[in-house]
C-alpha cells in the first residue's frame, strides 16, 4: 500500500474535509480512552496483589479494595464516553464515504451523458454498469473502512508500542519480530490482489452485459428457442465468476492467516519471556497483564493491515475502471449563447465510415431552410447516416457538416440539438407515460402552451403534437389517455403506435429541422396519408428531410435524393425520377407491383 494511501481519493475528499477531520479527531480521543484501560488495569492488579500480600495491615486491604472500586467506576465512565465518541467517529466518516459515493457516481453518469455517442456505442452496456455500481461500491467501502482501520492501526501501534517500551523495553523489541515479514508480505501480495480483482470486475461486468443484452433481446430467445443454449452461456460466464473469485481468495486466504500465526508466536514468546520477569520479580504482575494486552491490541492493527491492503487495492482497481471512463474527452457542449437556427443544411463532400467500409462517399447537398427533402434508396445505401450527421450524432471522417453556413461542431450542443426533432428507426421510449415521453424535451411551461402557429387539436403541445402524429386515435381505446404507463422500451405498445409516439415526441419541440428516419415504417398506409397530410402543413415552416424506403413517404417533397452506395446517385421530384429510368425508377416499379399483388 501507497505512503498515503488517500492521494488518489484527495479530489473526492475534499469538499468533506471537516467531517474527515472531526472523525479523525473522534478517533484520536477514542483510541485514547482505549489506550488508558490497559494501564487502569495495570494499576488495580498491582494495588490488589499489594494488599493480599503477605504482612498486609486490614486497613490497607479496604484501602486498596476502596482504590479498585473507584478505578472500576472510572473505566464505566470511560466506556460511556467512548460510545458516544465511537458513534460521533463512526457518523462522520460514514457520511463522508457516502457523500463520496454519491459525488462520484453523479459525475460517472453525468460523463457518460456528455460523451460522444460513439464512445458509448464502442463500450458494453454492462460494463459501465458494473462501474457505477460495484467499482463505486468499493471506493466507497474502502473510504468508509479505510479512515478507520488506517488510523485506528496506527494510533494503535504506535501508542501501544510505546506504553510497552516504557513497561519493559526489551519485551517491546521482541514483539517487534513479526513486523517485517508482515510489510514484506503485504508488498508481495498488493499487486496480486489489485491484479486479480480487476479481472473479478471485468468478468462481472461481462455477465452484466450478457444479462442486459439477453434481457432487451428476450423476444428474440424465446421466438427461436435458445433458452438452453442461452442458458449454457451464462453458466459459463458465471463459473469463470466463480473461479476468479477463488483466484482472488486464495491470495487474500494465505494472507490474513499468515498474519495471525506470526502474531501468535510473538504472543507465545512474550508469555514465556514474560512470566520468567514475572517470576522473579524482575516485572510485575500488573505491568505483564498490561503488556500483553497492549501485545493483543497491536496485533490488531498487523491482521487488519492485511485487509486494508485487500481493500486499498479492490479500491484503485475500481477507481481506475471509473477514471478511465471520467477522462474519455466529452462532446463539445460550451455553453455560449446562440440564436435560433433557420434550418439551412449544407454537406461538403463528407465521408463516414464504419469498420474501415464507407457509409458515405464525398457527399455534397444543400437543403434551403424550410425545404423539403426525400431520401430514398436500397438498405445500407447511407440514409440512416445521413439522418445522424445533422444532430451531430454521427461524426463525418472527413468534409463538412454545415447550418446556416456554421460547421456543426463549432455549433453549441444545446442551441444545433434544440433546433432538430430527430424520429430514428428504433423509437425507443423510457418506461414512463406517454405524456412524459413526449414531452421528455420540454419545460413546464412549454409543455402548457400550445404549439405557435399551428391548428391545435388540445390545450397544450402534448395533445397537439399527439393529434399531428395520429397518436391520438389510438388513446381514445387507452383508459388513460396520455397518462398511460408503457413498458420498458415502449413494450406495451405496438411498433405503429411507438413510432407514432416518438414522432409526436420530435413535433412538439416545434424544431427549425425536423429528421423522419424511416419513422412511418411501422404505420399502415391509411394512418401515413393522414400523418404526411398534417406533416406537409407543419413542414411549410421548417426544415424536413423524410427518409425512407418506402417511396409513398417521400414522393411529395420537393426533391427526391436517390443514395446508393454512399453516394448520391440520383436527384428530382418524384416525377422527374420516374422518367429517368433509374434506381428510383426500379424501385417505385417494385413496390408498385407489390402493393397491385396485394390488392389481388
Amino acid at each position: 500500500m501507497a505512503l498515503n494511501p488517500f492521494k488518489p481519493f484527495a479530489t473526492y475528499l475534499r469538499p468533506y474535509r471537516r467531517r474527515v477531520t472531526a472523525g479523525l479527531l473522534l478517533l484520536v480521543v477514542a483510541q485514547a480512552i482505549i489506550t488508558v484501560l490497559p494501564l487502569i488495569l495495570k494499576e488495580a492488579i498491582d494495588q490488589a496483589r499489594a494488599a493480599f500480600a503477605d504482612g498486609a495491615a486490614p486497613g490497607a486491604i479496604d484501602a486498596a479494595m476502596g482504590q479498585v472500586g473507584t478505578l472500576a467506576w472510572v473505566v464505566a465512565a470511560l466506556a460511556l464516553v467512548g460510545w458516544v465518541v465511537n458513534f460521533g467517529m463512526r457518523w462522520n466518516f460514514t457520511s463522508a464515504s457516502r457523500l463520496v459515493e454519491r459525488d462520484l457516481r453523479r459525475a460517472y453518469v453525468r460523463h457518460l451523458h456528455l460523451l460522444p455517442l460513439r464512445a458509448i456505442e464502442a463500450a458494453q452496456a454492462g460494463d459501465l454498469m458494473a462501474r457505477a455500481t460495484n467499482d463505486v461500491e468499493a471506493i466507497q467501502r474502502f473510504l468508509h473502512n479505510g479512515f478507520r482501520m488506517t488510523m485506528m492501526g496506527l494510533l494503535t501501534f504506535f501508542l501501544s508500542l510505546a506504553l510497552m517500551a516504557a513497561i519493559d523495553w526489551q519485551l517491546a523489541l521482541v514483539a517487534l519480530l513479526p513486523m517485517p515479514v508482515v510489510v514484506v508480505a503485504s508488498n508481495l501480495v498488493s499487486s496480486r490482489v489489485r491484479q486479480r480483482y480487476r479481472l473479478v470486475q471485468e468478468q462481472f461486468a461481462a455477465m452484466s452485459a450478457w444479462i442486459q443484452e439477453n434481457l432487451s433481446g428476450i423476444r428474440v430467445v424465446k421466438a427461436f428457442s435458445r433458452e438452453p443454449a442461452e442458458l449454457a452461456a451464462f453458466a459459463q460466464l458465471n463459473e469463470e465468476y466463480v473461479g476468479r473469485n477463488r483466484h482472488l481468495a486464495i491470495v487474500e486466504g494465505l494472507f490474513f492467516p499468515f498474519t495471525i500465526l506470526l502474531n501468535g508466536v510473538s504472543l507465545a514468546v512474550v508469555l514465556w519471556l514474560g512470566g520468567l520477569a514475572v517470576l522473579d520479580g524482575s516485572l510485575t504482575l500488573g505491568a505483564f497483564v498490561a503488556f500483553n494486552a497492549y501485545l493483543i491490541r497491536m496485533s490488531r492493527p498487523m491482521y487488519l493491515l492485511g485487509r486494508m491492503v485487500a481493500d486499498y487495492q479492490r479500491a484503485i482497481a475500481s477507481l481506475g475502471r471509473v477514471e478511465a471512463i471520467l477522462e474519455l474527452t466529452p462532446e463539445d457542449r460550451a455553453d455560449r449563447p446562440g440564436s435560433r437556427l433557420h434550418g439551412e443544411i449544407e454537406l461538403r463532400d463528407v465521408v463516414v465510415s464504419y469498420s474501415g467500409a464507407p457509409a458515405m462517399d464525398r457527399v455534397s447537398l444543400r437543403i434551403p431552410a424550410g425545404g423539403t427533402r426525400g431520401v430514398g434508396g436500397r438498405v445500407g445505401s447511407g440514409k440512416s447516416t445521413l439522418a445522424r450527421l445533422g444532430a451531430r450524432l454521427r461524426e463525418a471522417d472527413r468534409g463538412q457538416v454545415l447550418i446556416d453556413g456554421v460547421d456543426v461542431r463549432e455549433l453549441p450542443l444545446s442551441t444545433l440539438r434544440d433546433a432538430i426533432g430527430y424520429v430514428p428507426q428504433d423509437s425507443f421510449l423510457f418506461s414512463d407515460t406517454l405524456r412524459a415521453n413526449i414531452a421528455l424535451g420540454l419545460d413546464e411551461d412549454d409543455e402548457r402552451s400550445a404549439e405557435p402557429g399551428s391548428v391545435s387539436a388540445g390545450p397544450g403541445r402534448v395533445e397537439w403534437a399527439s393529434e399531428a402524429s395520429r397518436l391520438s386515435a389510438d388513446l381514445e381505446d387507452m383508459p388513460a389517455g396520455l397518462e398511460t404507463v408503457v413498458g420498458e422500451r415502449g413494450i406495451t405498445l405496438s411498433g405503429g403506435q411507438r413510432q407514432r409516439t416518438a414522432l409526436a415526441r420530435a413535433l412538439v419541440r416545434n424544431p427549425a429541422i425536423l429528421i423522419l428516419d424511416d419513422a412511418l415504417a411501422s404505420v399502415d398506409a391509411r394512418t401515413e396519408a393522414q400523418i404526411l397530410e398534417q406533416l406537409h402543413e407543419i413542414a411549410a415552416s421548417r426544415t424536413t428531410i423524410l427518409i425512407s424506403h418506402r417511396l409513398s413517404t417521400v414522393r411529395e417533397a420537393d426533391q427526391i435524393i436517390v443514395l446508393d452506395d454512399g453516394r448520391i446517385v440520383e436527384a428530382g421530384t418524384h416525377d422527374q425520377l420516374v422518367a429517368a429510368g433509374g434506381t428510383y425508377a426500379g424501385i417505385h416499379r417494385r413496390q408498385t407491383l407489390t402493393s397491385e399483388l396485394d390488392e389481388i
